[in-house]
């Protein structure tokens, strides 16, 4: 009985430390490189992470989701949600699955350790050792490679048929904030509580696609071909649109984003893909793009797309905050 209540107290106290401290953010800086190969349906990247410290405690290690191998095996927290879902469970007929491998950490340089999550359920969350305490107030740089393999599109990423539907792809700090760490598992049913970072992203991929992602596109000549042929289909919504076609004579192309001050980078992929473009004026006169990704099929409701689009911009720019 003793030991039990010396375990509620030490409990209470921790809880008690964490919610003291004053609110605050850890600060992120992505810059990720990653090639897509459509006929092995796999991801290859290399990420460097810039993480500070805001809080003030010192950190002897980061949790970090590898979040793929929520899709490696039948005895993850993913499939386990999914099977207990007597509605949802049929999903799960003819699937391949998918994992990430390829990890080696580094820590300014230097070689760092990973432990598993005690949970066997969690193989989709690693503890990174750091070499030294990160200190309040300081930065670190991170960086390591990582290969994906992707599993056909069953829950939010993967593949299916020429598509490519690539989210929560790469390896991702967990979020400490002063509760404390939140190192939860992939699932079906559920959101993602993610530290927000800024993101330098370049996608390799065969020239023939069109890509829809986070951020801004930086390759002025393809952003140039998007807005001329978006503007275009959005003039004449007809079932015969203009379809992208690329300027390039190289097999592959390198795409560019950049995007500060948000939670996630996602990006989709296809051959296929309809464009729109146009153009949405907020309330404070702001004016930002926006971009409609569809498949080229006879009488789709999707040719109004963009208006969706636009409407739902202006209103939760006002309900939220501006886009």
């Amino acid at each position: 009985m003793r030991k039990f209540f010396l375990t509620i107290i030490t409990s209470f106290l921790t809880l008690t430390l964490f919610a003291q401290q004053p609110y605050f953010q850890q600060s992120l800086k992505y810059s990720i490189d990653v090639t897509l190969n459509d006929k092995e349906k796999s991801l290859k990247g290399f990420e460097t992470i810039n993480y500070k410290n805001n809080s003030t405690t010192a950190l002897d290690f980061i949790w970090f989701h590898i979040w793929p191998n929520a899709y490696k095996n039948e005895s993850t927290a993913l499939f386990q949600q999914i099977r207990s879902d007597t509605s949802r469970k049929e999903k799960l007929q003819n699937i391949t699955y998918g994992s990430i491998d390829g990890l080696n950490f580094k820590v300014d340089g230097q070689a760092a350790k990973t432990e598993a999550h005690p949970n066997p359920q969690y193989i989709d969350i690693i503890k990174l050792i750091l070499p030294k305490a990160l200190k309040p107030g300081d930065s670190i740089n991170i960086s390591t490679g990582f290969n994906v393999k992707l599993p056909n599109y069953f829950s939010r990423s993967g593949y299916a048929d020429t598509e490519f539907m690539i989210t929560q792809w790469y390896p991702k700090p967990a979020v400490f904030d002063r509760d404390g760490w939140h190192e939860f598992p992939y699932l079906d049913m559920g959101e993602f509580y993610s530290e927000y970072a800024n993101y330098t992203v370049n996608i390799t991929l065969p020239s023939n696609y069109v890509v829809g992602a986070t951020g801004v596109m930086q390759n002025e000549t393809e952003l140039a071909d998007y807005k001329r042929i978006g503007t275009k289909n959005v003039s004449f919504r007809t079932d015969k649109p203009e379809l992208y076609n690329p300027k390039t004579k190289s097999a592959t192309k390198t795409l560019a984003y950049a995007i500060n001050n948000v939670p996630d980078f996602a990006w989709f992929a296809d051959k296929d893909l309809v464009i729109q473009y146009d153009t949405v004026k907020l309330a404070s006169g702001k004016v930002v793009d926006a971009f409609s990704y569809y498949h080229n099929k006879k009488n789709t409701l999707w040719v109004n797309s963009i208006d969706y689009i636009k409407d739902a911009t202006q209103k939760y720019s006002k309900w939220i905050g501006e886009y």
